[in-house]
């Protein structure tokens, strides 16, 4: 099932970014030339020189669709280079919800890429065969969104976060840090700046 899924998305995303790269990188024209490209007058030397990328940075008004493993989040752009992000994610018996602030400093934005640092709180809801209970997260996160074309990117992070979670029945309270690693993929509905 999981084959079919990254199939069926690997499918959905090349039909998505191949189109949106080539409406939205500029057109090429001779003055964006380099002089020496142009005083060769072969039509070859031309064709030879790259157009300048095109650069996706995150503006306000930016909304996203954030499809992780294993949940999803809705991302919002307050302000340019700064979101807010409500997370929900479950896995076997485990239920996290949570909010994220994101930074990108724009100092650091490449053309495809942009760097982030995040904060994150978590409430945490688990129930299993001997235990269930709840707790809370929380921590912060280092990473950097790589854009596929204007609606389409994929993000990877590191965190740390801290982890409380106290059992209903026994009121056992477990600590600890633990330390993440988060993929996903971004799917731009509007683009603020863009």
């Amino acid at each position: 099932m999981k084959n079919l899924f990254f199939l069926l998305l690997s499918a959905s995303l090349a039909s998505v970014c191949r189109p949106a790269l080539a409406q939205h990188v500029p057109p090429y024209t001779a003055a964006d030339m380099p002089a020496a490209a142009l005083s060769t007058g072969a039509p070859s030397a031309m064709a030879a020189v790259p157009p300048p990328a095109a650069k996706f940075t995150p503006s306000a008004g930016d909304l996203n669709l954030d499809v992780n493993y294993p949940g999803l989040g809705l991302r919002y752009f307050h302000a340019d280079g700064k979101a807010l992000e409500l997370i929900g994610q479950r896995q076997d018996d485990i239920f996290t919800g949570a909010l994220r602030y994101y930074y990108y400093p724009a100092k650091l934005a490449g053309p495809l890429f942009t760097p982030y640092l995040a904060v994150e709180g978590d409430y945490i809801n688990f129930k299993g065969s001997y235990s269930k209970g709840t707790g809370w997260g929380g921590g912060v996160f280092a990473g950097t969104e790589y854009y596929l074309g204007r609606k389409v990117s994929v993000q990877a992070d590191l965190g740390a976060l801290y982890v409380s979670v106290k059992d209903k029945d026994t009121s056992l309270i477990e600590n600890g840090l633990e330390f993440l690693v988060t993929v996903g993929v971004n799917f731009y509905f509007t683009r603020g700046g863009q």
